[in-house]
């Protein structure tokens, strides 16, 4: 099932997105050490490949009508707000992420305190915040 089965009628995708391999960059490296050892390896290396397995299971789209955060892993969820019932949009970027031009999209609807979907790791999160709220005022 891809996620063109699961768009509205004429709702169409304008961008989509994952998160980028320097946010998994802790994961990266601790996999790295471990497999300097040949007993790490063990664990080394599996880290490194379902680091990268979560990492590509993760897509995000923003269409003309929503948000969408799809996982895809061995199992597949995917979570969506319509820009119309989104009430917030924040932006968080530790150092290392602000080096690298990467942060995470933090996006709240109406009718909850939670943070409802996030958008983790992505490249120029600032544009993408910017294009989530042009389409909120557009609505």
């Amino acid at each position: 099932m891809s996620i063109s089965e699961e768009l509205h009628k004429d709702e169409e995708i304008q961008k989509q997105f994952r998160p980028h391999p320097i946010s998994y960059l802790g994961a990266y490296i601790a996999g790295g050490i471990l497999t300097l050892t040949l007993a790490g390896a063990v664990v080394g290396i599996p880290l490194i490949v379902l680091s990268e397995f979560i990492r590509r299971g993760n897509k995000y789209y923003i269409t003309d009508k929503r948000v969408i955060h799809e996982f895809t892993f061995l199992s597949r969820k995917t979570s969506s707000a319509l820009h119309e019932k989104i009430q917030d949009v924040h932006f968080s970027q530790g150092l290392i992420q602000r080096m690298f031009g990467i942060g995470n999209i933090h996006i709240n609807t109406a009718g909850s305190d939670m943070m409802e979907l996030k958008f983790k790791g992505i490249q120029d999160p600032i544009s993408i915040k910017r294009i989530i709220e042009e389409h909120m005022i557009k609505k």
